[in-house]
């Protein structure tokens, strides 16, 4: 039986799906139905949740994480920045001083003086209103994550997750770090012949020694944190930290479909839980406010990455099979070769012609790379919920299609593995 990983895309539609589709996995393989579990699970965004939840291994924390979905709300994992909290105070204080202070003036007998000092009050309006707005833009961020972190630490069995035999490698991007010049994309030698490289990515996991051999609640914290990292989504929440470094965002910054750190680990069967999700899709709907407008741009960003990520590994699927038949066509060559009763001159000038068409193929860019088997999960559309703009239905929805999918694949999987 080969061993497979599993590849969670991210993005809030595929929250409910996800825990949806793990726990059919769980219960199939405690059913015996599903043969083997994945050993490595990649994940991006806020698909580390679902994907810590598994690891652990137990139905119960299963059930319980899926009522604690359909019954979510945004409140439960953002709030405020304390700093947006504390202008918005001292801003609301000068209006209502100010409005008491036109109330009053109102009350002056002397229409002249009344209307004069409506007047004077007219360049402090302006100040607040103007000290209002530069406040807005100059704050980090909108939102923070404190609720989220406290749900986690309190939520997550962290003992299960790091006694788990499924290794859990959860991504983020490091603002700093990440990004290409020109000279650096026409380096030589070519990058496309050296593989991929590690450039921006941050990770933490249930498995590397720097990740576990911490104090627990040391080990604990800097799990969530990574996680979290993962998730904060550019334009909505500020960067974090990784060991204390850096600008760390959400991993759709560079790629929803992580792919790459299965590849690397060395797994070439690997299950995409992607789904159908009407939000990457075309859409014909006007957005009544830039947070969605915003939340759309990002999507069809993420989508057309991932379709890039998608038909780039079976591209190189196709060119290692077609390298395959060109290997086997020119062998089939040299025996015949062989076999013909030509001169010396001519059979030497063609076995060079032979060792150079070899040579060729070795230097192609994908000739050092292998088959990824894969399997691309989709499903039924998924509904278009966004941590902003989210209903219950929707989250029971998208657990249940998701159910729907994992149970689906499972026979799939079991197929790819044999």
């Amino acid at each position: 039986m080969q061993e497979w990983a599993l590849c969670l895309p991210g993005t809030f539609p595929r929250l409910g799906p996800h825990a949806g589709a793990l726990h059919a996995f769980h219960d199939a393989a405690s059913q015996g139905l599903l043969e083997k579990e994945p050993s490595f699970i990649s994940t991006s965004s806020v698909s580390f949740i679902p994907a810590s939840i598994y690891v652990q291994g137990s139905e119960r924390e299963h059930v319980e994480f899926e009522e604690k979905l359909i019954n979510l709300r945004k409140r439960h994992f953002v709030s405020l920045h304390p700093d947006l909290k504390k202008r918005a105070f001292v801003d609301f204080l000068s209006i209502a001083g100010l409005l008491i202070a036109a109330h009053e003036t109102g009350k002056i007998k002397n229409r002249l003086i009344s209307r004069m000092a409506l007047l004077a009050l007219g360049f402090p309006a302006y100040k607040i209103a103007e000290k209002t707005v530069k406040d807005i833009f100059s704050v980090e961020s909108f939102l923070v994550y404190d609720n989220l972190r406290e749900l986690l630490l309190q939520t997550l069995k962290f003992d299960l997750i790091f006694k788990s035999s499924i290794k859990i490698e959860v991504p983020a991007v490091n603002l700093n770090t990440a990004g290409w010049t020109l000279d650096q994309i026409l380096s030589n030698p070519p990058l496309y012949l050296n593989g991929w490289r590690n450039r921006g990515w941050v990770s933490v996991t249930n498995f590397r020694p720097e990740d576990i051999n911490l104090e627990e609640e040391v080990r604990n914290a800097r799990y969530v944190e990574g996680g979290i990292n993962g998730l904060r989504v550019f334009g909505h929440f500020g960067p974090g930290k990784h060991d204390g470094k850096g600008q760390i965002v959400d991993t759709a910054a560079l790629s929803n479909l992580p792919i790459h750190f299965a590849v690397k680990e060395g797994y070439s069967n690997i299950v995409v839980l992607h789904y159908n999700s009407r939000a990457e899709g075309p859409l014909d709907r006007s957005f009544a406010n830039w947070v969605g407008l915003l939340s759309r741009c990002f999507d069809i960003t993420i989508s057309e990455n991932t379709r890039k990520t998608i038909l780039g590994h079976l591209r190189v699927n196709n060119d290692l099979e077609q390298l395959a038949k060109q290997r086997e066509d020119l062998k089939r060559i040299e025996e015949l070769l062989h076999a013909q009763k030509l001169d010396a001159e001519t059979q030497q000038a063609i076995s060079r012609h032979i060792q150079n068409i070899r040579q060729t193929m070795q230097n192609l860019s994908y000739s050092q790379k292998k088959i990824i088997k894969f399997i691309f999960v989709g499903s039924d559309p998924i509904p278009d919920a966004h941590f902003n703009d989210f209903t219950k239905d929707q989250m029971l929805e998208g657990i249940n299609k998701g159910w729907k999918a994992g149970w689906d694949t499972v026979p799939k999987i079991n197929k790819m593995i044999a």
